[in-house]
């Protein structure tokens, strides 16, 4: 999605990057429901670095906010396993 950004112009740019703003608090948001319920440090840092990269795109710098996205979606992912450990530990899954 991102990506594609930087392929328009005009009105399509703005309202594309508008929604994509949306999109990206959203995204924030979910984040830090589970920093706030789980309190893991890797779902505080995943949500700075969406901020981060609503930020980068904002200022049309696209491939840094893919980079900083990637970042992101790492530290959710190396949470994931503790989470899934802790579920299977206290037989929920």
């Amino acid at each position: 999605m991102i990506e594609r950004l930087g392929e328009l112009t005009g009105d399509e740019l703005k309202g594309a990057s508008k929604l994509y703003a949306f999109f990206l608090m959203a995204l924030e948001s979910e984040i830090n429901i589970a920093y706030n319920v789980l309190e893991r440090a890797e779902f505080e840092t995943a949500g700075a670095k969406v901020r981060e990269a609503a930020e980068k795109a904002g200022l049309n710098q696209y491939d840094e906010a893919i980079k900083l996205l990637s970042e992101a979606i790492s530290h959710v992912a190396s949470s994931g396993h503790w989470t899934m450990q802790t579920l299977k530990d206290h037989n929920l899954l």
